[in-house]
Protein backbone atom coordinates (compact mmCIF):
# COMPACT_ATOMS: atom_id res chain seq x y z
CA UNK A 1 0.00 0.00 0.00
CA UNK A 2 2.87 2.57 0.29
CA UNK A 3 3.60 1.77 -3.41
CA UNK A 4 -0.16 2.99 -3.77
CA UNK A 5 0.51 6.26 -1.44
CA UNK A 6 3.24 7.23 -4.39
CA UNK A 7 6.20 6.03 -2.03
CA UNK A 8 9.04 4.03 -3.47
CA UNK A 9 9.91 0.70 -0.93
CA UNK A 10 13.19 -1.14 -1.53
CA UNK A 11 13.33 -4.61 -0.12
CA UNK A 12 16.52 -5.81 2.13
CA UNK A 13 17.26 -8.90 3.65
CA UNK A 14 20.10 -7.45 5.59
CA UNK A 15 19.94 -4.24 7.93
CA UNK A 16 24.03 -4.53 6.87
CA UNK A 17 23.00 -3.00 3.52
CA UNK A 18 20.78 0.09 4.40
CA UNK A 19 23.65 2.27 3.65
CA UNK A 20 24.21 1.13 0.16
CA UNK A 21 20.81 1.35 -0.58
CA UNK A 22 20.26 4.94 0.91
CA UNK A 23 23.49 5.80 -1.45
CA UNK A 24 22.32 4.22 -4.52
CA UNK A 25 18.78 5.98 -3.98
CA UNK A 26 20.01 9.31 -3.47
CA UNK A 27 22.19 8.33 -6.47
CA UNK A 28 18.94 7.29 -8.25
CA UNK A 29 17.31 10.31 -7.66
CA UNK A 30 20.34 12.77 -8.67
CA UNK A 31 20.81 13.67 -5.44
CA UNK A 32 24.04 15.10 -3.38
CA UNK A 33 25.52 11.70 -1.20
CA UNK A 34 24.56 13.54 2.05
CA UNK A 35 21.73 12.70 4.62
CA UNK A 36 20.98 13.72 8.25
CA UNK A 37 20.40 10.56 10.52
CA UNK A 38 18.19 10.64 13.70
CA UNK A 39 20.28 10.35 16.51
CA UNK A 40 18.78 6.64 17.37
CA UNK A 41 20.49 3.15 17.81
CA UNK A 42 18.51 1.59 15.21
CA UNK A 43 20.16 3.95 12.71
CA UNK A 44 23.54 5.14 13.98
CA UNK A 45 24.70 1.63 14.52
CA UNK A 46 24.88 0.33 10.96
CA UNK A 47 27.97 0.67 8.80
CA UNK A 48 27.64 4.00 7.29
CA UNK A 49 31.38 4.35 7.26
CA UNK A 50 32.59 1.35 5.87
CA UNK A 51 34.27 2.22 2.39
CA UNK A 52 32.08 2.08 -0.15
CA UNK A 53 32.26 -0.18 -3.26
CA UNK A 54 33.72 1.12 -7.03
CA UNK A 55 30.85 3.20 -8.56
CA UNK A 56 29.28 3.75 -5.03
CA UNK A 57 29.42 7.22 -3.39
CA UNK A 58 30.73 7.71 0.05
CA UNK A 59 28.08 9.40 1.88
CA UNK A 60 28.23 12.58 4.06
CA UNK A 61 27.12 11.91 7.25
CA UNK A 62 25.24 14.25 10.06
CA UNK A 63 23.17 13.63 12.96
CA UNK A 64 20.37 15.13 14.64
CA UNK A 65 17.86 17.58 14.30
CA UNK A 66 17.43 19.55 11.03
CA UNK A 67 17.98 22.98 10.63
CA UNK A 68 15.55 22.62 7.34
CA UNK A 69 18.17 23.23 4.83
CA UNK A 70 18.92 19.29 4.83
CA UNK A 71 17.83 17.90 0.98
CA UNK A 72 18.19 14.39 2.70
CA UNK A 73 17.00 12.44 6.51
CA UNK A 74 16.38 9.18 7.96
CA UNK A 75 14.86 7.99 10.60
CA UNK A 76 13.47 4.21 11.92
CA UNK A 77 10.33 3.72 11.87
CA UNK A 78 8.24 2.65 14.47
CA UNK A 79 4.89 0.71 13.28
CA UNK A 80 3.79 0.05 9.23
CA UNK A 81 0.70 -0.05 8.91
CA UNK A 82 -0.28 -2.82 6.29
CA UNK A 83 -3.86 -1.80 5.47
CA UNK A 84 -2.87 2.08 4.14
CA UNK A 85 0.87 1.78 3.80
CA UNK A 86 0.91 4.67 6.59
CA UNK A 87 4.14 4.83 8.56
CA UNK A 88 3.67 5.15 12.46
CA UNK A 89 6.61 8.11 13.86
CA UNK A 90 7.00 8.17 17.22
CA UNK A 91 8.68 11.34 18.62
CA UNK A 92 11.43 11.31 21.18
CA UNK A 93 15.07 13.21 21.63
CA UNK A 94 16.31 10.13 19.09
CA UNK A 95 13.43 10.81 16.88
CA UNK A 96 13.29 14.13 16.27
CA UNK A 97 10.32 15.73 14.30
CA UNK A 98 11.58 18.06 12.17
CA UNK A 99 13.97 14.85 10.57
CA UNK A 100 10.04 14.08 9.49
CA UNK A 101 8.81 17.44 8.16
CA UNK A 102 11.75 19.83 6.76
CA UNK A 103 13.60 17.16 4.80
CA UNK A 104 13.38 17.08 1.15
CA UNK A 105 13.42 13.40 0.78
CA UNK A 106 12.63 11.59 3.91
CA UNK A 107 14.36 7.96 4.31
CA UNK A 108 12.10 5.73 6.56
CA UNK A 109 13.91 2.51 7.65
CA UNK A 110 11.14 -0.23 8.33
CA UNK A 111 11.87 -3.26 10.06
CA UNK A 112 9.63 -6.29 8.39
CA UNK A 113 8.68 -6.98 12.27
CA UNK A 114 7.53 -4.12 13.29
CA UNK A 115 4.70 -4.14 10.11
CA UNK A 116 0.98 -4.70 11.93
CA UNK A 117 -1.92 -5.00 9.77
CA UNK A 118 -4.37 -1.96 11.43
CA UNK A 119 -3.85 1.17 12.95
CA UNK A 120 -5.42 0.25 16.68
CA UNK A 121 -2.36 -2.92 16.09
CA UNK A 122 0.26 0.17 16.03
CA UNK A 123 -1.63 2.02 19.00
CA UNK A 124 -1.90 -1.26 20.91
CA UNK A 125 1.93 -1.73 20.13
CA UNK A 126 3.23 1.70 20.83
CA UNK A 127 0.86 2.04 23.94
CA UNK A 128 2.65 -1.33 25.12
CA UNK A 129 5.97 0.42 25.47
CA UNK A 130 7.79 1.26 28.80
CA UNK A 131 7.33 5.28 29.85
CA UNK A 132 4.92 8.33 28.93
CA UNK A 133 3.21 8.45 25.68
CA UNK A 134 5.37 10.33 23.23
CA UNK A 135 4.63 14.00 22.32
CA UNK A 136 4.00 13.71 19.09
CA UNK A 137 2.99 10.64 16.69
CA UNK A 138 2.83 11.25 13.42
CA UNK A 139 1.34 8.51 10.76
CA UNK A 140 2.71 9.66 7.23
CA UNK A 141 0.84 8.27 4.39
CA UNK A 142 3.08 8.81 1.44
CA UNK A 143 4.75 12.20 0.23
CA UNK A 144 2.89 15.30 1.83
CA UNK A 145 1.00 17.12 -0.92
CA UNK A 146 -1.98 18.98 -1.36
CA UNK A 147 -4.29 20.59 -3.68
CA UNK A 148 -5.73 23.28 -1.88
CA UNK A 149 -4.90 26.14 -4.89
CA UNK A 150 -6.90 25.23 -7.96
CA UNK A 151 -6.99 21.52 -7.26
CA UNK A 152 -3.33 21.55 -8.68
CA UNK A 153 -1.94 18.53 -6.93
CA UNK A 154 1.60 20.22 -5.21
CA UNK A 155 3.79 17.65 -4.00
CA UNK A 156 6.45 18.92 -1.01
CA UNK A 157 3.51 21.54 0.43
CA UNK A 158 4.17 20.39 3.59
CA UNK A 159 6.41 18.19 3.94
CA UNK A 160 8.93 16.14 1.71
CA UNK A 161 8.21 16.05 -2.04
CA UNK A 162 9.81 12.18 -1.56
CA UNK A 163 9.03 8.99 0.83
CA UNK A 164 11.28 6.26 -0.35
CA UNK A 165 10.71 3.26 2.67
CA UNK A 166 13.67 0.76 2.99
CA UNK A 167 11.99 -2.45 3.84
CA UNK A 168 14.27 -4.87 6.20
CA UNK A 169 13.30 -8.47 6.41
CA UNK A 170 14.23 -9.28 9.48
CA UNK A 171 12.39 -12.44 10.44
CA UNK A 172 10.97 -11.22 13.85
CA UNK A 173 7.54 -11.22 14.78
Amino acid sequence: MAKEAACSVVRLSRREDVPGAVADYLKGENLPASIRLAPDPAVTGLPWTAPPPVGRPMLEISQGPSDGHDLAALTPVFAGIAETGTLMLPSAPERPVTLNLLADTEIAVLRSSAIVGAYEEAWDRLRAEPGAMPRNVMLVTGPSRSADIEQALELGAHGPRRLHVVLVEDGEG
